[in-house]
Parts: structure tokens; sequence; C-alpha cells
């Protein structure tokens, strides 16, 4: 399967996730093209509640790939507007799998990682995506390297 694994990053957490992901996929006999998101201005937090007044500039040709992986950090209790913007942007979808993942500060996927799958599944919905369940990892009080390992083994595991 060819898959696109776009992404949002700021800290680099969610770089780090992405990594992961890649390198299990390539094991598991996928081709993965990894894509860090872009925007025409700097964009250092925000809310989807607000008007998205930015543009993705790095968006690749979505026809090549099977599947997209499309994620970034939680945001004031939801997406990144980076990421979601991304969604937002993206042609249809149909006949493309898509899994929506998030990192988080906070210690509690309530706390934000659930809203903000929530909001990309529907927006990836939207676009006629067959969405698969989301990945949530967490890293307050927890291992987060130990995590961000699960989180890829279970994102092999939504392709297979």
């Amino acid at each position: 399967m060819n898959v696109a694994i776009i992404f949002h990053s700021l800290s680099g957490q969610t770089k780090k996730l992405a990594g992961r992901m890649a390198a299990r996929l390539i094991v598991a006999g996928h081709s993965v093209k990894e894509i860090e998101l872009r925007t025409n201005k700097p964009i250092k937090s925000g809310t989807i509640r607000q008007p998205l007044d930015f543009e993705v500039t790095n968006l690749p040709d979505l026809a090549e790939f099977d599947a997209i992986c499309v994620g970034g950090p939680v945001w004031a209790f939801g997406p990144s507007t980076v990421a979601y913007k991304a969604i937002l942007q993206m042609p249809a979808l149909k006949g493309k799998k898509a899994l929506s993942f998030v990192t988080m500060g906070f210690p509690l996927k309530g706390m934000g990682g659930t809203a903000a799958i929530r909001h990309m599944n529907k927006a990836l919905t939207d676009k006629g995506a067959g969405v698969l369940p989301g990945i949530i990892v967490p890293k307050m009080f927890h291992n987060f390297d130990l995590l961000l390992e699960k989180a890829a083994a279970d994102c092999v595991r939504s392709f297979s």
C-alpha cells in the first residue's frame, strides 16, 4: 500500500510519532512518504473554533496514495489548526483509507485528544475517506517513547 503521512509538529513530538509510524509501515512492506506541513504564514497556536485565515502550502497530490495518515498536536482541546486546515484543503478522498493521529501534553485522552480525533475524523469522512479509528498519544505522566512504539504498531495493524 502507498501511504502518505501528513503531519504538523511544532515541538517535534508529532514528528517523532510520524517517523516511527513510517518506519513500522516500511518494515511491514508499505511504501511511505512523510510530509511535514508548511503554511503561508507562521502558525504557533490557535483553535479551529476561530477563522483559519492561512493556507497549507505543501499538500501533495493525494491521487498516488492508497491511504493517508494525518496528524498534529492537540491545541486548545482540539486538533492543530494546521493539520485540520490541511484536511479541509484536501480533494475528495473517496476510496482511500484515512487514519488521524495526535500527540498531546495532558495525561488523559479526554483532555483534548478525543475531541481532536473526532473533529479530524468528521472532516475526513466529509471528504469521502474510509476513516479508521484514530491514535492519541498523551505525554504527561506516561512513558512517551513506549506509547509512541505502541501507536506505530497500531498504525500498521490499521492498514493490515
